[in-house]
């Protein structure tokens, strides 16, 4: 594993290249040392697990092939994190990137949960805090490429307290999904019935 002096690395393995390719331009323009490859064979030849921090597995890697890449890492770094893409969605992506290497932060308050019925995100703060919530969709699902949207709900300081957040109607709730980041913390999540949200 690298010293904490160097930006993290960060590997993003996917079918998609279009996908992969501008999720490595978002994590690089947030300060990542990131690569990308739709390549899944000798992963541990081509890059140097030693520099890896994290890295990602799309959900189009086949099960077999994510053992095996697993296997090949952690056999050179035990300390790489694995994080399961939630989506083919380059912003979503990077901000599992972001909630994964934010380690354990102290939790502002209660997780934020999704009321399907309501299509509203609920937050609980303890404190005033910088929020902000991101919602990710698929518009057209044609692998490997698939066509996202987002929007931003909120960006800015929340005093402490219960508050909640729309999800547009423009949304589609058939692969949707939300970054809750309340100082920080950092929350990815599908937009499900009544779901906690896990980091």
């Amino acid at each position: 594993m690298k010293s904490n002096d160097t930006a993290p690395g960060v590997l993003v393995i996917g079918r998609s290249k279009a996908v992969i390719d501008d999720t490595v331009e978002l994590l690089s323009e947030r300060g990542y040392d990131a690569s990308a490859t739709n390549d899944f064979e000798s992963i541990a030849d081509r890059f140097d697990p030693r520099a890896l921090d994290l890295v990602v597995l799309g959900g189009q890697v086949p099960p077999a092939a994510k053992d095996e890449i697993r296997e090949q890492i952690l056999a050179a770094n035990d300390a790489v994190v694995f994080v399961q893409g939630l989506s083919g969605i380059p912003g979503l992506i990077a901000d599992q990137v972001a909630g994964a290497l934010a380690g354990e932060p102290p939790v502002p308050g209660q997780s934020p949960l999704y009321d399907s019925g309501a299509r509203k995100i609920t937050l609980s703060l303890y404190a005033s805090l910088d929020v902000e919530v991101t919602i990710y969709w698929v518009t057209e699902l044609v692998p490997p490429d698939p066509k996202s949207d987002s929007v931003v709900l909120h960006d800015g300081s929340l005093p402490a307290g219960d508050h909640a957040f729309e999800v547009p109607a423009v949304v589609s709730l058939d692969a949707a999904f939300a970054t809750v980041r309340a100082g920080g913390a950092i929350w990815s999540f599908r937009l499900e019935a009544d779901q906690g949200a896990g980091s």
